[in-house]
């Protein structure tokens, strides 16, 4: 597989008890487990790529081992992706999230966005890129990326906060491989 920057990875993971919640709430709302996870590749080196996500330490760039990505790639545990819109800077884009702490509270928002049918808002104290959960973030850095061509709060009509990774998957920004 030839990886690019700016590729989307969206993982089916439900390791922990928040990646098994997520793949809960997709089955509810999209009739399927569907992606607990999401990522942007920032880098290609020969035999890594790096991957920027938000994990519980925060806003982070891992490496990733190839022939590990195409593993699950192959096994259907990752989703690839790339936007619809020319992409530009995106590792610099993500740079400015680096070391942002997880957006916990993001992850209750939607809880009650699901549980209570509240309107697909986010509370104001919720709000912003301070805290970020993956795919909130991937989202940004897509916005930016592409001179603010995809904007998946029009697209939606929700707050970047409570972008998913199933969001992302269903989205006609996206083209999934």
């Amino acid at each position: 597989m030839k990886f690019k920057i700016g590729m989307i990875l969206n993982f089916a993971y439900d390791g922990n008890i928040f990646q098994k919640a997520i793949r809960w709430r997709n089955y509810l709302i999209y009739g399927e487990k569907g992606y607990s996870h999401t990522g942007i590749i920032t880098d290609v080196k020969n035999d890594f790529i790096e991957i920027s996500e938000a994990l519980s330490q925060g806003f982070i760039s891992s490496m990733y081992e190839k022939w590990w990505l195409e593993a699950r790639i192959k096994d259907k545990t990752i989703a690839i992706g790339e936007a619809t819109s020319r992409l530009i800077k995106v590792k610099k884009h993500a740079k400015k999230y680096i070391g942002n702490p997880y957006g916990w509270l993001d992850l209750w928002n939607i809880l009650l966005v699901t549980l209570f049918k509240i309107k697909s808002k986010t509370f104001r104290f919720f709000k912003g890129a301070k805290y970020l959960i993956c795919s909130e973030a991937v989202a940004r850095i897509l916005y930016d990326a592409s001179n603010k061509k995809i904007n998946f709060e029009k697209e939606y009509k929700k707050d970047y906060d409570l972008i998913e990774p199933m969001d992302l998957y269903y989205s006609n920004q996206v083209r999934w491989k």
